[in-house]
């Protein structure tokens, strides 16, 4: 009896596990097919060269254009005003005809300078040598009064030798003042330890504006010299000129 018992109870568990697998079966889901590779396909082969055809002389080969932009469009500028003229100078004549007050001869002798400088990369200067000047300022016979005699020169100086110059009028107000330019030259000494040595050359230029003050005549005047040709200094000075005789 036992027996039987186990027999139908192990064929019941059989049943059981078959009818479970077979759900399981009729559960599980299918995969689908595998993703196919795409398929293989060679490089694109270059073209083949264009046919060489031989230039006879008469191809002409044309190059590709490229797009330009186009040009902005030029505004027109306006015209310009005319400069304006500079304004008008008054310069007075240039005359040698000095007003009457300047008759007679003035003489006057420049001892000291307000200032003097060298040029740059000039010569050491010294010390100011005294320079002389006479006018002399007269009528002949019926002519108009004329500079009858003018000279520049230097004070008595053993170091200065060849002194000579003379004075020329530039212009004149027509009234008291008058502007002369005097020319100096001379031949200055070398010094050194041992004595003198040879001499330089000296060329002063000086502009003279004398105006006439009674029986002085007010001068100043600024200077420019040179050495043996070259640049060398600068200079002004004040003096007075006396009127020796009318």
């Amino acid at each position: 009896m036992r027996t039987r018992i186990l027999t139908f109870a192990l064929a019941c568990a059989l049943a059981l596990t078959a009818n479970r697998f077979a759900r399981a079966q009729t559960s599980l889901e299918v995969p689908g097919p595998a993703q196919q590779n795409q398929p293989y396909l060679p490089p694109r082969q270059a073209p083949p060269p264009a046919p060489y055809a031989p230039d006879n002389g008469d191809t002409i080969q044309l190059l590709p254009q490229l797009a330009q932009p186009a040009p902005a469009p030029v505004q027109p500028q306006p015209a310009m005003p005319p400069a304006p003229a500079p304004p008008p100078v008054n310069v007075a004549p240039m005359t040698a005809q000095l007003p009457a007050v300047f008759r007679g001869c003035w003489n006057g002798q420049v001892n000291q300078v307000d200032w003097i400088r060298s040029e740059p990369g000039a010569h050491k200067i010294g010390y100011w040598t005294p320079k002389t000047y006479r006018l002399c300022y007269k009528r002949v016979g019926d002519e108009p009064f004329t500079l009858t005699f003018t000279e520049t020169g230097v004070a008595p100086n053993d170091r200065i030798v060849n002194p000579h110059g003379n004075v020329v009028p530039l212009s004149t107000d027509g009234r008291e003042f008058a502007a002369m330019r005097s020319r100096l030259y001379f031949d200055e000494y070398k010094t050194r330890a041992d004595g003198f040595s040879p001499t330089f050359a000296v060329d002063e230029t000086t502009i003279l504006d004398c105006r006439i003050a009674g029986d002085d005549m007010t001068v100043a005047a600024d200077v420019y010299g040179t050495r043996d040709g070259e640049p060398w200094f600068r200079a002004h000075w004040r003096a007075d000129f006396r009127r020796l005789e009318n």
